[in-house]
Formats: structure tokens, C-alpha cells, sequence
């Protein structure tokens, strides 16, 4: 794997240190500020906590206790269990939140199985946001699957129905026909926007920001990390660790830059990140954020997929490519070789292209195909 330069480490760490002065008296508990979710009425906090790989309960309680109202979570997420987690530490302050949950089914009758398993888990009866998962085309979500959603809102096991994808640029008329309540997308630096610093193959994603945002739809941004890799995996001898901290809250903040970007759902795996997470929150995104997100962004042009779309049935053997790019981004940036797994047989299934010479299919942001297409087969042989 190709990493960045020691000049990009060694700039990253003074951009570190430089908004480090400036933290050093930040207020023990920062304050919250909420943000509208499109039309449903209600008030969601900009940071919400995506909770997909918690399994200590007192990071939920100590979220809840600092003020923190969203709480996101999915019925596969550690194999059922986050849901369970996540419904014990919520107990008698249930109705303190705003919780969603998803189904990643391919069909209409898989999908009403796990919202009522969904409930279950987490002891309640109804969510506030129940989304469709993953859904990047727009024949996997039918008017039956649509159904389903309509039928448990009127059945009041959800109160809005909801959508996410790696693909809103192909998805949004279908979002805007079904009049979906909220979307999830994936919203980071890395992939940028016409009137951000950032300038990534993002018109799609620009104009279909704008078009929900127009529609009402209520938008919330995943990925919000860019993969979360840690500095000391993109060159372990030259890392800064301090770097990967500075980069972790301008990221945050990165994202919150725009008020049509309603709240985000940021993956908190323990108290020190929900700490970190929160006092990202009492600051505004600078001009320093800028300079060191630009140096990480570079960073990680090998690996990270901006998901475009560019590359999409370019492969000869029909090898979903990007799928597969972000399958490895679970276990080398999230170090969740489990949920990489899932993801990779969710979305690929099996890898097709052992019998290529050489990858000839091109990303137009820099990703080194051939290199992440080996680093797949050995994860995932």
C-alpha cells in the first residue's frame, strides 16, 4: 500500500498542535445546539451516536446524560446484540430520545420480520425513524417494500419512514417519489461538494443534497469519518497519533458546516470518543480544519473509495468494486474485520476477479484498485 509523505505527517502533527493550544480550555461540557430533521417536527441533536459497535452500556448512559438525543442503530449490528445493548441502557428514558434502526432485507417479508425482532431487542414499542438500509438502486426497494413501511407507521411501530445509500444520486427521485421522511448518505471531506474545498466527483451528490433538502427530506450523514482510519495504519513508523485526534474533530465539523446536513450519525466506540465527539461540537469549523483535512484527505486517496460511482460495471467479471473497497474500509479503518465480512457478503458475495492478469478498471480519484482487489482476497478468501 502506498501512504502518504513524511511531510504530510510531519504538517499534520503542527496542525494538531496548533488546534490543540486553542482546546486546551474547552468547557467540560459543551454545549448542544439541535438542528430541525426535514419536515418531521423534530429536534435532533448534531451529533447523533451510531452505535454499531458499542457493547459497553455506560458510553450509551453517558451520552444520554450529556444531552445527546439521537441515537442510530441496525438490526445485524453485532450480530443482533447492539440492539439489545442499546435498549437495556436506554430503560425508563426511552422517551428522552429520538432512536432509529434498519433492515438491511432484500424483500418485503424479511424486512417486517426484523423491525419486529428490532423492537424487541430493544424494548420498545416503536421507533422514530425506521430506515431501509443500503439500498443503492433503485429496484431494491419496491412499492411492497414501501408498503411495509406504511403499514407499521399506521400500525404505530414507527413514527417516519426512511432510507439509506451509498448512491443518493441514483436513488434521490425514488426518495422524492416515495416521500421518504429522512435519508442517510454518506457526507465526509473526502468526497467533498461544489461549494466545499474538497472538489471530489460530488455534482450528483451536490444536486441531490439540494433537491431532498427542497423536498423536505430530513438528511443525515454517515461516514462522516472517511473510513476512521487510524494514522498509524496509513504508516505506522511516521504516524502522529495526535494527528488522527485533530483530524477525528475537524472531520466533525467539516460535516456540520451546512445547515442542509441535519445531524450526523458518528460511530462512538467508548467514552473517550464520546467525549472527543462532543467537544468537536463546541467549536466551528476553521481554516485549520481545512489545512489539516486536506492533508489527511490526500493521505488516504489510495484506499478510500469516494464512492462516485464511476466505477461501476466497468469490471469485466462484474465485480461490484467500490462495494468491495468499502467491505476492506471496516477492517482497516474501523478494525471491525467482523462487520467487514458481513458487509463484503452482503454486497459481493464472491470475489470474481482471480483470473485477471491485471485490474483494468480506474479510479478517478486515485484508489489503487489493483492493490485494495488483492488486499480483498486476502481478507476475504
Amino acid at each position: 500500500m502506498s501512504g502518504p509523505s513524511r511531510r504530510t505527517f510531519l504538517f499534520l502533527g503542527a496542525a494538531y498542535s496548533a488546534a490543540a493550544q486553542q482546546t486546551t480550555t474547552r468547557p467540560a461540557t459543551p454545549p448542544l445546539r439541535y438542528r430541525a430533521l426535514g419536515k418531521t417536527g423534530l429536534k435532533v441533536t448534531e451529533l447523533g451516536f451510531g452505535s454499531e459497535a458499542v457493547s459497553d452500556s455506560s458510553v450509551f448512559e453517558r451520552a444520554l446524560d450529556a444531552g445527546v438525543n439521537f441515537f442510530d442503530t441496525a438490526r445485524p449490528y453485532q450480530g443482533g446484540n447492539n440492539e439489545v445493548f442499546l435498549g437495556a441502557a436506554l430503560g425508563n428514558r426511552r422517551k428522552q430520545i429520538i432512536l432509529s434502526t434498519r433492515s438491511y432485507a432484500k424483500t418485503p417479508k424479511e424486512a417486517a420480520a426484523d423491525l419486529d425482532i428490532s423492537l424487541k431487542s430493544l424494548k420498545t414499542d416503536y421507533v422514530d425513524l425506521w430506515y431501509l438500509g443500503q439500498k443503492d438502486q433503485p429496484g431494491e426497494i419496491t412499492a411492497e417494500m414501501v408498503e411495509v413501511q406504511y403499514a407499521a407507521q399506521k400500525a404505530g411501530k414507527i413514527r417516519f419512514r426512511a432510507m439509506s445509500s451509498h448512491r443518493i444520486g441514483a436513488m434521490v427521485d425514488l426518495a422524492i417519489a416515495h416521500k421518504m421522511d429522512v435519508v442517510q448518505i454518506p457526507y465526509n471531506f473526502a468526497i467533498g461538494t461544489r461549494r466545499d474545498p474538497f472538489k471530489m466527483e460530488s455534482a450528483n451528490l451536490d444536486t441531490a443534497i439540494d433537491r431532498l433538502h427542497a423536498a423536505g427530506i430530513g438528511i443525515v450523514a454517515m461516514k462522516v469519518m472517511a473510513g476512521g482510519y487510524h494514522m498509524e495504519r496509513i504508516e505506522e513508523k511516521n504516524a502522529d497519533i495526535h494527528a488522527r485526534a485533530g483530524a477525528h474533530v475537524a472531520a466533525i465539523r467539516w460535516a456540520l458546516r451546512h445547515e442542509r446536513i441535519n445531524t450526523t450519525s458518528v460511530r462512538m466506540t467508548d467514552a473517550d470518543q464520546l467525549s472527543e465527539n462532543l467537544h468537536a461540537m463546541a467549536g466551528r469549523y476553521s481554516e485549520e480544519d481545512g489545512r489539516l483535512l486536506a492533508a489527511y484527505s490526500d493521505a488516504i486517496r489510495p484506499f478510500y473509495c469516494r464512492m462516485c460511482g464511476s466505477c461501476d460495471g466497468h469490471c469485466p467479471k462484474g465485480t461490484p468494486v467500490s462495494d468491495v473497497v468499502r467491505s476492506i474500509m471496516y477492517a482497516e479503518g474501523y478494525g471491525r474485520h467482523d462487520l467487514a465480512a458481513a458487509a463484503f457478503q452482503h454486497s459481493v458475495g464472491k470475489l470474481r476477479c482471480g483470473e485477471c492478469s491485471a485490474c483494468t478498471v480506474a479510479c478517478p480519484n486515485g484508489v489503487n484498485l489493483a492493490e485494495r482487489m488483492h488486499r480483498a482476497r486476502q481478507l476475504f478468501a
